[in-house]
């Protein structure tokens, strides 16, 4: 799984469409959550790397098995920001909260760790002729010494195409 950015649309999601009236209802809102969402993420970010492990160098991604973590988070903090939410400030989404706590605190020592940031940045390559096919007249067919660099592999003695 790769590293991504969650956005404010994901927490807004969270809420039941009753709910997000009552949001959109209040003046200015959702005017904080971008800021919020940040703290969230720095939170998520530092907690990997007190745990010693690596983090892309995009300040925004978390690795995507920590995007509901980061969402419990941001929307605990979103709803006790304002007054007006209390109704909203359920059990289940403190105890959301605590167990995101909970697992941030497990990363940062060592006890459970997150995907790693460099995964997602190998991509499997294939080498030429790697899989069966018929090699149609029209491909493009490397010189034999760069097919693969197994001298057993083809001629690699054999004269360049040209």
């Amino acid at each position: 799984m790769p590293w991504t950015a969650p956005s404010e649309s994901l927490i807004l999601a969270q809420f039941t469409p009753g709910e997000a009236a009552s949001i959109q209802a209040i003046q200015g809102a959702t005017d904080n959550l971008p800021g919020i969402l940040t703290l969230a993420v720095n939170e998520v970010r530092g907690a990997i790397l007190s745990g010693s492990y690596d983090v892309l160098a995009d300040a925004t991604t978390i690795p995507d098995a920590l995007h509901n973590d980061c969402i419990a988070l941001a929307r605990w903090n979103y709803l006790i920001a304002m007054p007006q939410l209390a109704k909203l400030q359920t059990d289940k989404r403190k105890e959301a909260y605590d167990e995101a706590k909970a697992k941030l605190k497990l990363i940062s020592t060592q006890q459970w760790k997150p995907e790693s940031p460099t995964a997602a940045l190998t991509t499997p390559a294939g080498r030429w002729n790697s899989n069966n096919k018929l090699i149609m007249r029209t491909d493009p067919t490397p010189d034999a010494a760069s097919q693969y660099p197994n001298p057993d592999y083809a001629n690699p003695a054999a004269p360049t195409n040209t």
